[in-house]
């Protein structure tokens, strides 16, 4: 993954100090992007996974990080991997409920709240120097302006619930003086997200040469590349002044759905239009996404640096195997 050294706006910031990395959620997309980005810094990698976890976004890591399989919703495995990891610093991506598909509220509640809960009680009384929460835009709900990390939770959906909630969990940890701090993340997007996201869908038909079918378009989006909200995760593990924080990965700028289908499409050549209002929109989509990154910028100097089309012809060139096929 291209990146930069990491930067903290804080004096106190230590740079790569870590070494022994655990990764939950890491055959996921963001997490496996995670996953190859702390190995290529060479970081001890370990990766907290569920025993039926495919490994598809890992193979080209095969051999460069420790597997422990344990479902997040039994403490007593989590624990267990806990001990056998023994990380310096946990980052917490694993999460239930974002996919059109996952819609079983048991589940959703017992990963996202109870599996939160076991990690973190799994790591009382251990030295380590941090845990970064992976949390949600959704957990807002709708805003009428840029979302500031002190807004209001307002979630609309059981996913929104349950990842607010494992954030007021997370802040709660850091009140007792645990090195716990929580990064939102908006409209992310890149080249290991799963094949039924936008941007790869639209990206994929276009490779094939059919007109992308999407939605009227009009739904706002926060779009950010993947791998500056790595680095943002990244800054958030190495910046002691994050600790009891709320950080935004976001674009920092209202986007919509037909921006990035209008890219892809401009990227992969622009020999298609797309046929707009084919597919039915999401129902309550709001009017306004979009992060406010002041607090975040001021407290680590991070910034996304990737634009839309930059990303998308990133993710163009990764289909380039597939295209020549």
């Amino acid at each position: 993954m291209p990146g930069r050294a990491a930067v903290c706006a804080s004096m106190e910031c230590v740079i790569g100090r870590h070494q022994r990395v655990l990764i939950t959620g890491g055959s996921g997309f963001l997490g496996a992007t995670l996953a190859r980005a702390e190995v290529a810094a060479g970081r001890d990698v370990h990766l907290l996974l569920r025993p039926e976890a495919r490994p598809g976004r890992l193979l080209e890591l095969t051999g460069r990080f420790t597997r422990h399989d344990a479902d997040l919703r039994e403490a007593g495995a989590v624990r267990r991997a806990v001990e056998a990891a023994r990380p310096d610093v946990v980052y917490h991506l694993a999460t239930h409920g974002a996919h059109p598909s996952e819609h079983d509220r048991g589940t959703i509640f017992a990963t996202n709240l109870g599996g939160t809960a076991n990690l973190l009680g799994a790591l009382a009384g251990r030295d380590y120097r941090a845990f970064v929460h992976a949390g949600s835009s959704s957990e807002y709900g709708h805003k009428a302006a840029p979302m500031k990390p002190g807004d209001s939770l307002e979630p609309r959906s059981d996913y929104g619930v349950t990842k607010a909630a494992a954030t007021l969990l997370c802040q709660a940890e850091a009140f007792r003086g645990a090195p716990v701090c929580t990064v939102r993340i908006f409209s992310a997007y890149g080249p290991l997200e799963d094949p039924t996201r936008l941007a790869s869908s639209v990206l994929a038909s276009c490779a094939r040469g059919e007109a992308p079918r999407v939605t009227a378009g009009h739904q706002p989006r926060d779009w950010v590349y993947a791998d500056d909200v790595i680095e943002l995760l990244q800054q958030a593990a190495d910046c002691p002044a994050a600790r009891g924080r709320i950080l935004h990965a976001g674009g920092g700028r209202r986007q919509t759905v037909r921006d990035l289908v209008e890219t892809a499409v401009a990227v992969s050549g622009g020999r298609l239009r797309p046929e707009y209002g084919s597919e039915p929109p999401r129902p309550d989509e709001p009017t306004t996404w979009v992060a406010d990154l002041t607090d975040t910028t001021a407290l680590t100097g991070w910034a996304p640096r990737t634009t839309l089309r930059q990303g998308l012809e990133r993710m163009w060139a990764a289909l380039a195997p597939s295209r020549a096929a």
